[in-house]
């Protein structure tokens, strides 16, 4: 049990780390334009965009932009980023395999949000960006641990199962140590009767004997 908790442990620290995330130049419905990337790993697209529209609902409404495959918000606050003044919230989901890459465009207003141009709102939109990580991470995590959970449960009644097998198995070999018990004092049994019987037939023999003998010596 002590190992299965370790191995666990191991396996959910790393999604509480920080966010490894880059500033890059991709394509949106406004052209080349600069971003901030992370990606997150076993996760597909799919999950992490119904994700975004749950993170993000406190901020605004998430609209989806079918052509240029992105997702939208326009004229929502983010403090950290620019306080007092809305701005507009662009993203996009990749996939790569079993991870998904998440790009997040900030359109200030002037221009998009880059971390030479704009270096105090940039380290918001990291911390923005780090903050939904963490939250699609904690999911990630708590799945794994219904599922962690799931397994020690099915586990444990296997062993239950295991250890009543076993009780019934161990009360067979009593009850086939009886029975042979029961089979050898029932041989020895019938070895004295087959002997009894034996000493019987001696007895008739010689008594038929007996009376053939004095048939016999009637007639003369």
């Amino acid at each position: 049990m002590k190992t299965f908790y370790l191995f666990l442990a191991a396996m959910i620290i790393p999604y509480f780390l920080s966010a490894q995330i880059l500033e890059k130049q991709e394509n949106t419905s406004f052209g080349m334009q600069p971003c901030l990337t992370t990606t997150i790993q076993n996760i597909n697209k799919k999950d992490v965009i119904k994700l975004w529209k749950k993170f993000f609902k406190k901020y605004g409404k998430v609209k989806k932009n079918s052509k240029a495959k992105e997702y939208y918000s326009t004229g929502v606050r983010i403090n950290r980023i620019k306080a007092g003044d809305p701005i507009d919230v662009y993203a996009k989901f990749t996939d790569f395999v079993t991870d998904t890459k998440i790009s997040l465009f900030f359109d200030l207003g002037t221009a998009f949000l880059s971390k030479e141009e704009f270096p105090d709102e940039y380290s918001g939109a990291e911390d923005f960006l780090n903050e939904f990580s963490v939250y699609v991470r904690k999911y990630i995590v708590k799945n794994q641990l219904k599922e962690a959970e799931y397994m020690l449960k099915k586990l444990n009644k296997k062993l239950l199962k295991d250890k009543k097998d076993n009780q019934k198995l161990h009360e067979k070999i009593e009850t086939y140590k009886n029975k042979i018990k029961k089979a050898e004092n029932d041989i020895k049994l019938n070895i004295a009767a087959q002997k009894d019987l034996e000493n019987k037939i001696d007895l008739q023999s010689m008594k038929l004997k007996e009376l053939q003998n004095k048939l016999n010596s009637i007639d003369k």
